[in-house]
């Protein structure tokens, strides 16, 4: 299991929000360089990247603060997602050595930008899925739609995906457990690897998450930032 911390960035700086409301912003860094160059003296090798203003507004709206933690950290594997929307904006952030991309929302309104992204740079490109009861939604959590999780990966098996992201947004930031279940039937359901997003409160929760084999890492945020997840020892307990 990797722990993967993340680093939600809004105006330029490092934010916490609750469920998904962009208006909750709590900051933890102003220069969401200091939350990366924290994580990684606490060890992490990958780090889980967000602009969350262009999730909102589909532009890349805090490339300079994403790229300076890129430039600052060569060797760290980087995950970028929100308001990716164009080849411009994807090309910009893999020639500037973006190692992998999240694509969520377009990827339930428009296939055929999400098949070519995925054909075209393959094994480079997430699927973000975020999903409430079941069923997937989009515009950072703001669109609810009729399509079920399952069905939407059952139409993408077949393409050359990195791995999953799969969020359940009515447990994201809420620090009360995992959805488990739904993210175990998910990952048994799939041949795509999943990485496991929200919830996720302690080492406990990681361990639980642990026992489906093709479930390999967890995105972590408020229980790294409010301390009830200590990164070095989970880093240290699924490596020993």
């Amino acid at each position: 299991m990797l722990p993967i911390p993340a680093i939600d960035i809004q105006k330029g700086k490092c934010v916490r929000l609750k469920m998904g409301d962009l208006t909750s912003a709590k900051i933890y860094y102003e220069n969401p360089l200091e939350a990366a160059e924290f994580w990684i003296k606490k060890g992490t090798k990958r780090l889980h990247l967000v602009d969350l203003d262009g999730a909102l507004q589909g532009t890349s709206s805090n490339f300079s603060s994403i790229l300076e933690i890129r430039n600052a950290f060569p060797d760290l594997k980087i995950q970028v997602g929100g308001g990716i929307r164009s080849f411009e904006a994807i090309e910009n952030y893999f020639n500037n050595n973006i190692d992998f991309l999240i694509l969520g929302s377009v990827a339930i309104k428009d296939k055929d930008f999400f098949i070519k992204a995925c054909r075209n740079y393959p094994n480079k490109i997430i699927l973000g899925l975020d999903a409430k009861n079941g069923f997937v939604s989009s515009e950072a959590w703001t669109e609810s739609s009729e399509i079920k999780a399952t069905d939407l990966v059952k139409n993408y098996s077949q393409l050359p995906i990195n791995s999953i992201i799969y969020t359940d947004i009515s447990k994201d930031g809420m620090l009360e457990g995992p959805n488990i279940e739904e993210t175990e039937a998910l990952a048994n359901f799939s041949n795509i690897p999943i990485i496991a997003s929200g919830g996720v409160r302690n080492l406990e929760d990681l361990k639980s998450l642990a026992g489906s084999k093709k479930i390999f890492g967890a995105i972590c945020g408020k229980s790294l930032y409010e301390g009830s997840l200590e990164l070095e020892e989970a880093i240290k307990f699924f490596n020993k």
